[in-house]
């Protein structure tokens, strides 16, 4: 069986970055109103945002599809464990059953056993992404999540806090964004929030932070790229 290419992953990845910027600034410059700008760059965000939750997905299927030793760990661990809460299916199976998985993992196979209903592989931050993939994935490939700086982990929490606001627009969105952005670990990248909380997504993206060249959605891509490369 053909396995997939964790490399094709991520330059597929990159080049809807690259495709997504561009489609972003010929957009923005078609629009005359702040308001439209604004809005241009919100749903450019989210874009972004849906990317990111994909390449994340398809690495984590590529790398288990490499590689499916840890995975299968996992499988058989939590088979155990269920087995464990009842005396009869676990005495059933000791007696007569055997667990035995295929050497490589579908796609589909790794995606319906990752979720019961067969979603993309998603986590709603950094530090659970992190602890899955040290679960899931064997070290070598766990260590190109782990291995990211501070900084990177933090801006990645922003893209989802950001998306998650521009999605649902509720109270609790909009705290946890702020929550979010106000990180330390962000100071360096120019996205960290100011003291002051701000509400409009759209017009704080498209502002440039004091002393930057680029505008914070530029940045947050540009950084999501760097992120990438890594893999």
């Amino acid at each position: 069986m053909r396995k997939i290419s964790p490399e094709a992953v991520r330059d597929d990845f990159r080049q809807q970055l690259q495709d997504l910027a561009a489609f972003h600034q010929t957009g923005f410059a078609a629009f005359t109103t702040e308001a439209d700008q604004s809005t241009q760059t919100e749903r450019s965000l989210l874009a972004a945002a849906v990317s990111w939750e994909g390449f994340v997905s398809d690495m984590f299927i590529a790398y288990i599809n490499r590689d499916a030793t840890r995975f299968k760990q996992h499988l058989t661990q939590s088979f155990n464990d269920h087995l464990d809460t009842a005396a009869k299916p676990r005495r059933v199976f000791d007696s007569f059953g055997k667990l035995d998985f295929p050497k490589h993992l579908k796609k589909a196979d790794v995606q319906a056993l990752a979720d019961n209903v067969g979603n993309n592989i998603t986590f709603p931050n950094y530090a659970e992404l992190e602890r899955r993939a040290g679960i899931w994935l064997i070290p070598a490939h766990a260590a190109k999540f782990s291995g990211l700086t501070a900084q990177q982990k933090a801006v990645i929490d922003s893209v989802i806090a950001l998306r998650n606001h521009i999605a649902h627009r509720s109270q609790r969105s909009l705290d946890a964004m702020n929550n979010t952005l106000a990180a330390g670990a962000l100071y360096p990248t120019g996205i960290q929030r100011g003291p002051n909380r701000f509400h409009m997504v759209g017009a704080w993206l498209k502002a440039r932070p004091v002393g930057s060249p680029n505008t914070r959605f530029d940045l947050v891509m540009r950084i999501l790229d760097s992120v990438a490369a890594t893999f």
